[in-house]
């Protein structure tokens, strides 16, 4: 069940990214294969209620809501026409308790969520201001990016854990952070 879900959101999105570049050309060749290794690191976050910041193709989200059917999700994206896939993808997967939020957190307030997580923001140095204005306070965030790791560094981002796989030819990391009250 959970590889056929992987497999049928895999083919939409290679489907759909010519004309919505969803993911890198690079990316869109192992999808699957990118998928079940990151899903080692979703494991680790275990929230009843989460945003998936610049959702994009829905990555992280859609993988989240596989690993933990019984929470709600929302899909943060700024592109209405990704909001579209995304609500597409949604209903042909047929999962349920997901909301797509089409918004720009760096110009205007979503949410608040009581945790978020983002894989790789861009630009990196407007992560911060885009968390704290989707994110409860206090709150949780969850940050996921290949490489070596820059950490957030802001003062109310405290680490709360930082975890990493390796895989062929990349190290994917997760860092936890809890965010602070003002």
């Amino acid at each position: 069940m959970m590889q056929d879900l992987i497999s049928t959101w895999a083919d939409e999105v290679r489907s759909y990214n010519k004309r919505l570049h969803l993911v890198s050309s690079g990316m869109e060749k192992n999808l699957e294969e990118q998928a079940n290794q990151t899903m080692e690191l979703v494991r680790r976050i275990s929230e009843p209620e989460i945003g998936d910041l610049g959702s994009g193709s829905g990555f992280l989200g859609f993988l989240y809501k596989i690993v933990n059917p019984e929470s709600t999700v929302y899909l943060i994206e700024r592109s209405s026409k990704k909001c579209l896939f995304l609500r597409h993808a949604a209903d042909l997967l047929g999962l349920q308790n997901i909301e797509v939020i089409e918004a720009d957190p760096l110009k205007q307030a979503v949410g608040p969520f009581p945790a978020l997580m983002s894989r790789s923001f861009s630009p990196f140095e407007r992560l911060p201001d885009a968390v704290l204005s989707a994110v409860s306070s206090p709150g949780r965030f969850y940050y996921f990016q290949t490489g070596t790791p820059m950490p957030v560094t802001h003062p109310r981002f405290q680490e709360n854990g930082r975890f990493f796989q390796v895989f062929r030819g990349y190290r994917l990391n997760l860092d936890a952070y809890l965010i602070a009250s003002r």
